[in-house]
């Protein structure tokens, strides 16, 4: 059984004593109180206990009961656990390399998003500002899903995470994709899923760098603008491998759409053009990095020869989300070895849902 925290004293006190014992991000938390959790336990249909998996680095297990102690603890409603609970699985799976990620230099950030019906249901916002403030869905499941990792995986700053310098992202990174507006398929059904069936999905976001493309009314335009701005000698992936995350906004989806491109289209696109030239290397991270972690790319020696801005085109994961406007963003990824989990929100017997409700019936 879990054991119960009794604290004496004020309201102010009960933080001071999370914050002493290293469980908070930095910020003010809510206390999770038996009340608290017990609310939230009322969306799962899961026991308490189970195990969600273990999170690296400590590998300790992620039940249910102590998911949704720190989602309370960030602010997320009861109703927000489901995808709480299918985002911490997706911590939990092998391929995406959360021991990495936990314990790396690099400024990463575990970034979730929500596809399907329980992503409107919720209130997730995948249009004007999804990676900024003002909308609670986003803001606290970003964060519980830190907390996880900081409490459960023990990935706490300056002992076990190494960052050099973080970023804001690592407070907590959640949208919702914008599937209303996108000319294309959600991320979710490309993966294989019913439209109908709500699923959350991690990546690894190094940073989020802003595209502006005001001029360009053509697909290739807007291509090259995209190429152009992925292809740096810094790049995270150029150097590192994998495939950096596009979260395309939804006026330059549909230009591309227009211009018969599908996702697939832009990402061989991208992959063929948007490359570093050997000659704009220092020759220290050209032997260093790219020939010891690229050799598969490092095709040639000549100063015009290219390194490419990902592994393969399919590892250039696209995304539709944001509102008006013509921004977008490149996102690099931790690197190589880095899947994107796609957990579906079920029922205990696997039935996917389309409500938050069904788990009180």
């Amino acid at each position: 059984m879990p054991e119960l925290l009794t604290i004496e004293g004020e309201f102010g006190d009960v933080l001071d004593h999370y914050a002493d014992q290293g469980w908070t991000d930095g910020l003010p938390i809510v206390p999770p109180t038996e009340a608290a959790v017990a609310a939230a336990l009322e969306y799962t249909d899961l026991d308490p206990h189970e195990s969600l998996g273990r999170i690296p680095a400590t590998r300790a297990e992620a039940t249910v009961h102590n998911v949704a102690v720190n989602a309370v603890m960030a602010g997320c409603k009861p109703e927000y656990l489901p995808v709480v609970l299918a985002a911490v699985r997706g911590l939990a799976h092998a391929d995406f390399n959360t021991f990495g990620i936990q314990a790396t230099t690099n400024p990463v950030a575990v970034m979730v998003m929500v596809n399907g019906p329980i992503a409107d249901e919720l209130g997730f916002n995948g249009k004007g500002n999804c990676l900024g403030q003002g909308f609670r869905p986003n803001a606290t499941v970003g964060r519980a899903v830190r907390l996880c990792m900081m409490n459960i995986g023990g990935g706490a700053p300056q002992t076990m995470d190494k960052a050099t310098q973080g970023q804001p992202g690592k407070h907590g990174m959640c949208i919702a994709e914008n599937e209303a507006e996108s000319p294309w398929q959600p991320f979710h059904v490309e993966r294989g899923y019913d439209a109908e069936t709500s699923a959350v999905s991690l990546f690894s976001v190094t940073g989020t760098q802003n595209v502006l493309d005001l001029a360009s009314r053509g697909a290739i335009g807007i291509l090259r603008t995209f190429a152009s701005a992925a292809a740096t000698v810094g790049h995270q992936n150029v150097q590192l491998g994998g495939g950096p995350l596009l979260i395309f906004c939804p006026e330059h989806a549909q230009i591309l759409s227009d211009g018969g491109f599908t996702k697939q289209d832009v990402r061989e696109f991208l992959y063929e053009h948007s490359r570093v030239r050997v000659s704009d290397f220092p020759p220290e991270t050209l032997n260093g990095m790219v020939r010891h972690r690229r050799p598969k790319r490092y095709l040639s020696d000549h100063p015009d020869a290219g390194i490419p801005l990902a592994d393969s085109p399919g590892e250039i994961n696209i995304v539709v989300a944001g509102g008006a406007g013509p921004h977008s963003v490149v996102a690099p990824s931790f690197g190589e070895a880095t899947m994107v989990p796609v957990n579906p929100i079920t029922l205990k017997d696997g039935t996917p849902v389309k409500s938050v409700m069904e788990f009180r019936y």
